[in-house]
């Protein structure tokens, strides 16, 4: 695939970006085609709301010519877009750890009378973890994936070498609820400013860093100190005039706004671009 320089550097941007993504990604059980479903479900998305040179709405050709995706699948993600009560379907995705314990809860070979998970032992016959694997599909050894449950905690190994799950959905971090409130208000806020900063710089938001690739370590306790302590005191001022101004939109009818600053501290190893 050819690209420009300018391209080839934005692609290479957008790795270094997508790293610690993929990280807490993986860090929360979501598998790599779980992800390319809600990044392809954003393509499309983005590119049928653009308007044609003539102001026409966007068909379905010209989607599939931006996007590099066939024209029935553009057609298959507007029909995921135009009906949001069926949700994402990445669902559909869902990787092979997930996927056994889904079926060790569910499959009724693999409970008991209960409806619970019984315990398993690693191969032997169909009523095993490798039988269970051999229900899941795909071409990853069982053994691979007892290693990727057992380190998440999904399941545990018992004294007598049978295997008993420990969780019902394959999480292997401990996701909570800061990661999901980080995404809404932090990455996909600078995300959005970046954007509008590049469509419409004549009424461009502030977008600020104060940075260096070459801060001697010895200092960066002292940095990590003097910025928390100075961030701190803006976003209270700020909090504050915001506050002071909230509830004016009630009393007078103008319609509220979302708006917001943001302010985050960062650290690591120098950049191989700056």
């Amino acid at each position: 695939m050819l690209n420009s320089d300018l391209q080839e550097r934005l692609l290479g941007a957008v790795t270094r970006c997508m790293r610690p993504i993929a990280r807490m990604l993986l860090g929360a059980g979501i598998s790599y085609l779980q992800f390319a479903e809600v990044a392809k479900r954003a393509f499309v998305e983005q590119a049928l709301g653009e308007p044609d040179s003539k102001g026409r709405t966007t068909n379905v050709s010209r989607v599939a010519v931006r996007t590099g995706l066939s024209r029935k699948e553009v057609s298959r993600v507007r029909r995921l877009i135009e009906a949001p009560a069926r949700g994402h379907d990445s669902t559909i995705h869902i990787g092979r750890p997930a996927r056994a314990l889904q079926l060790w809860h569910a499959e009724p070979k693999f409970v008991d009378e209960s409806g619970l998970p019984i315990d398993l032992p690693f191969d032997g016959g169909e009523q095993t973890f490798s039988g269970l694997m051999r229900l899941v599909g795909g071409d990853v050894p069982a053994g691979a994936v007892r290693a990727e449950l057992l380190a998440a905690g999904g399941m545990v190994e018992l004294p007598n070498g049978k295997f008993r799950v420990q969780k019902r959905f394959f999480v292997p971090s401990a996701l909570d609820e800061d990661l999901i409130v980080g995404f809404s208000f932090i990455v996909a806020p600078l995300l959005e400013t970046l954007s509008h900063n590049l469509d419409d710089p004549s009424a461009a938001f502030i977008q600020r860093v104060a940075y260096s690739d070459h801060l001697p370590q010895g200092a960066l306790v002292e940095f990590r100190n003097v910025s928390h302590m100075q961030a701190e005191g803006l976003m209270n001022s700020i909090d504050e005039w915001i506050s002071a101004r909230e509830g004016t939109s009630i009393v007078s009818g103008d319609p509220p706004k979302r708006v917001g600053v943001g302010v985050f501290y960062f650290e690591g190893d120098k950049t191989s671009e700056s």
